[in-house]
């Protein structure tokens, strides 16, 4: 099977615990099929506990994930200096109820998601995540989709003047939003096939 995402490097950011193990565990699974180099972030250095009583080790904090992926720092002149190994070419943010906690407020990944968006590169909201997008300002009067029923979500979303649909995922403009781990599977493949148009750097 030829791997679509060679050469290209995954970010998936998980609250830093109560995330989704059914939205986490199939997108980390493809992305790594498909041969991406994945790192997964987080707001602590530690194991994050999963709704269901899993736990995924996190790579990157958030805040040193901003910068790419950096290599190991190496000392010129008496001055460390960070040695960029690659740009993300898209970043996934993973919902669960630890999403509104930890994720929704955190000045940092919204950087982050910006950053990447203006660069030309893919964002994802899963689930619960979806507001992350809504609050780094990105989805004003556009088109989303996020749990049924999650009236918290669905009321952070329209605070960020964001469109709710009754669809499984949405995609405008390089940015994704997907209802639940059902809608999963269908954004894979979307999210895959856009991953694959963006440049390498």
């Amino acid at each position: 099977m030829e791997e679509r995402l060679a050469n290209k490097n995954i970010l998936i950011v998980i609250p830093k615990d109560y995330y989704m193990e059914s939205e986490f565990d199939p997108i980390f699974e493809s992305m790594k099929a498909e041969g991406a180099t994945i790192l997964i972030a987080s707001g602590k250095m530690k194991d994050a506990v999963g709704m269901k009583g899993g736990s995924v080790t996190p790579d990157v904090l958030i805040v040193d994930a901003i910068e790419g992926i950096t290599g190991d720092s190496y000392v010129s002149a008496g001055k460390g200096v960070r040695q960029i190994k690659g740009v993300f070419h898209g970043v996934i943010v993973i919902g669960g109820n630890g999403a509104r906690s930890y994720l929704w407020k955190d000045k940092l990944l919204q950087l982050l998601i910006n950053d990447r968006h203006r660069s030309r590169m893919v964002v994802a909201g899963i689930g619960n995540a979806v507001p992350c997008l809504g609050n780094a300002g990105l989805l004003q009067s556009l088109e989303v989709t996020t749990e049924p029923g999650n009236k918290k979500a669905v009321a952070e979303l329209e605070k960020s003047k964001a469109v709710l649909v009754d669809e499984s995922v949405t995609v405008m403009d390089r940015i994704f939003t997907v209802r639940d781990a059902s809608g999963v599977p269908a954004f894979l493949d979307l999210f895959i096939k856009e991953i694959a148009k963006t440049s390498v750097k």
